[in-house]
């Protein structure tokens, strides 16, 4: 008798902790892998650019573009589901806004760097590796 009873307890208790645990916010993950980079504008590491990371459109695991802004030193790390976790293994397209603070901000790079069309930086995540882009040059001046 005291068996079935000492069962039936740890059968409800193990229902009990399952019910409880919290799913994961947003659903399942993919596993991501780091991605941490510098940027200069105007030769001079600049805080404040917004990074976007667009997938390639073959990309299947990343449906929209994630960000990254910079530090004080021009350096950024890309979070796609918490600080510093990076991205799914995958091609994407890098393009950068440098938005001016204030009520009406415009872009110091004078949209130049936005679209993903005609971006020339892009970067390739591969699985197991942490991705290091360096000298990300770009200019507030217009390309003749």
């Amino acid at each position: 008798m005291s068996f079935r009873i000492g069962s039936c307890v740890c059968i409800a208790l193990t229902l009990i902790v399952a019910g409880c645990s919290k799913p994961t916010r947003g659903g399942l993950r993919e596993k991501t892998f780091p991605l941490t980079g510098l940027i200069e504008v105007d030769g001079t590491p600049a805080e404040g650019v917004e990074v976007q990371c667009n997938p390639d459109p073959g990309n299947k695991a990343v449906k929209y573009p994630v960000s990254a802004t910079t530090d004080k030193d021009g350096r950024f790390t890309v979070a796609t589901y918490q600080k510093g976790d990076g991205l799914p293994a995958g091609k994407y397209v890098m393009t950068f806004s440098w938005m001016e603070p204030g009520l009406s901000p415009k872009d110091r790079l004078k949209g130049a760097y936005t679209d993903p069309k005609k971006s020339k930086h892009s970067v390739t995540i591969t699985e197991g590796e942490k991705t290091e882009v360096e000298d990300i040059a770009l200019s507030t001046k217009p390309s003749k």
